[in-house]
Protein backbone atom coordinates (compact mmCIF):
# COMPACT_ATOMS: atom_id res chain seq x y z
CA UNK A 1 0.00 0.00 0.00
CA UNK A 2 1.46 3.33 -1.01
CA UNK A 3 2.34 6.24 1.66
CA UNK A 4 0.27 9.46 1.49
CA UNK A 5 -3.20 9.79 -0.05
CA UNK A 6 -5.18 9.64 -3.38
CA UNK A 7 -7.33 12.33 -4.11
CA UNK A 8 -10.02 11.60 -7.10
CA UNK A 9 -11.09 14.50 -9.37
CA UNK A 10 -14.52 12.72 -10.08
CA UNK A 11 -15.52 12.54 -6.67
CA UNK A 12 -14.51 16.22 -5.55
CA UNK A 13 -16.81 16.82 -8.90
CA UNK A 14 -19.82 14.81 -7.75
CA UNK A 15 -19.42 16.66 -4.37
CA UNK A 16 -19.22 20.14 -5.80
CA UNK A 17 -22.55 19.15 -8.24
CA UNK A 18 -24.35 18.55 -4.64
CA UNK A 19 -22.53 21.82 -3.32
CA UNK A 20 -24.10 23.57 -6.39
CA UNK A 21 -27.84 21.79 -5.90
CA UNK A 22 -27.77 23.09 -1.88
CA UNK A 23 -26.72 26.41 -3.25
CA UNK A 24 -29.60 27.11 -5.62
CA UNK A 25 -31.79 25.62 -2.71
CA UNK A 26 -30.50 27.77 -0.02
CA UNK A 27 -31.26 31.01 -3.38
CA UNK A 28 -34.53 29.54 -3.90
CA UNK A 29 -35.79 30.02 -0.17
CA UNK A 30 -34.63 33.52 0.42
CA UNK A 31 -36.22 34.09 -2.98
CA UNK A 32 -39.35 32.53 -1.16
CA UNK A 33 -38.56 34.48 1.93
CA UNK A 34 -37.89 37.84 0.38
CA UNK A 35 -41.87 37.84 -0.64
CA UNK A 36 -43.39 36.78 2.38
CA UNK A 37 -45.79 39.23 4.24
CA UNK A 38 -47.96 39.25 7.16
CA UNK A 39 -50.63 42.29 6.11
CA UNK A 40 -51.87 42.95 9.50
CA UNK A 41 -55.35 43.69 8.20
CA UNK A 42 -55.50 39.76 7.12
CA UNK A 43 -54.53 39.26 11.54
CA UNK A 44 -58.61 40.85 12.17
CA UNK A 45 -59.36 42.74 15.10
CA UNK A 46 -55.85 41.92 17.03
CA UNK A 47 -54.33 44.80 18.88
CA UNK A 48 -50.76 44.26 18.08
CA UNK A 49 -51.37 43.05 14.37
CA UNK A 50 -49.16 46.24 12.99
CA UNK A 51 -46.33 45.06 15.47
CA UNK A 52 -46.45 40.97 14.58
CA UNK A 53 -46.12 42.15 11.14
CA UNK A 54 -43.62 44.34 12.00
CA UNK A 55 -41.45 41.95 13.76
CA UNK A 56 -42.14 39.29 10.86
CA UNK A 57 -40.94 41.53 8.29
CA UNK A 58 -37.53 42.02 10.48
CA UNK A 59 -37.29 38.64 10.51
CA UNK A 60 -37.89 37.86 6.81
CA UNK A 61 -35.38 40.26 5.98
CA UNK A 62 -32.73 39.17 8.45
CA UNK A 63 -33.24 35.41 7.54
CA UNK A 64 -33.91 36.16 3.62
CA UNK A 65 -30.41 38.12 4.14
CA UNK A 66 -28.63 34.67 5.95
CA UNK A 67 -29.62 32.53 2.75
CA UNK A 68 -28.40 34.74 0.58
CA UNK A 69 -25.32 34.73 1.80
CA UNK A 70 -25.23 30.72 2.76
CA UNK A 71 -26.28 30.31 -1.09
CA UNK A 72 -23.01 32.46 -2.36
CA UNK A 73 -20.70 31.03 0.51
CA UNK A 74 -21.98 27.44 -0.57
CA UNK A 75 -21.27 28.06 -4.44
CA UNK A 76 -17.85 29.19 -3.53
CA UNK A 77 -17.42 26.12 -1.47
CA UNK A 78 -18.27 23.97 -4.41
CA UNK A 79 -16.04 26.45 -6.52
CA UNK A 80 -13.48 25.06 -4.88
CA UNK A 81 -13.59 21.55 -5.42
CA UNK A 82 -14.20 21.97 -8.87
CA UNK A 83 -10.93 23.89 -8.61
CA UNK A 84 -9.27 21.37 -6.48
CA UNK A 85 -10.41 18.57 -8.85
CA UNK A 86 -9.05 20.26 -12.03
CA UNK A 87 -5.52 20.91 -9.98
CA UNK A 88 -5.42 17.64 -9.08
CA UNK A 89 -6.02 16.12 -12.28
CA UNK A 90 -3.35 18.18 -14.17
CA UNK A 91 -0.73 17.23 -11.67
CA UNK A 92 -1.71 13.76 -11.92
CA UNK A 93 -0.84 14.06 -15.78
CA UNK A 94 1.96 16.73 -15.64
CA UNK A 95 3.64 13.91 -13.61
CA UNK A 96 2.75 11.35 -15.61
CA UNK A 97 4.22 13.02 -18.29
CA UNK A 98 7.38 13.65 -16.65
CA UNK A 99 7.42 10.36 -15.85
CA UNK A 100 7.25 8.69 -18.98
CA UNK A 101 10.32 11.09 -20.49
CA UNK A 102 10.32 12.76 -23.78
CA UNK A 103 8.47 11.01 -26.86
CA UNK A 104 10.34 9.32 -29.48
Amino acid sequence: MADGYEVDPAALRGASRRCYESSDAAGDAAALLSVAQLVPAALGEVAAADELAAAFARFVGAHGDDLRHGSVWVNDAADGLVGSAEEYARREDDNAAALSGPAS
